[in-house]
């Protein structure tokens, strides 16, 4: 059975979709990024390890702006479940 893969946006690691969150930009000014849970958001997403070590480093290598395609300033992001 295939095992989609993804990279984390942080630590750059390939692994199992399932091991990773997704993060989905919501249009708005400021954007805003949103947890889904369901993978099935529209628009373009992120994958990120469930750890603060990946999201220090993707805010710290300006991953999201890369990932998203768009200008994301970490002191600019909501965060909503």
């Amino acid at each position: 059975m295939h095992t989609p893969l993804r990279t984390c946006i942080g630590c750059r690691a390939t692994v199992a979709q399932s091991d990773l969150i997704r993060i989905a930009k919501v249009d708005g000014e400021p954007p805003r990024l949103t947890f889904d849970p369901a993978k099935n958001h529209p628009g373009r997403g992120a994958w990120l390890h469930h750890t603060e070590e990946c999201l220090a480093l993707a805010i710290k290598k300006n991953a999201f702006s890369r990932a998203l395609r768009t200008r994301v300033q970490p002191n600019e992001l909501v965060i909503t479940a």
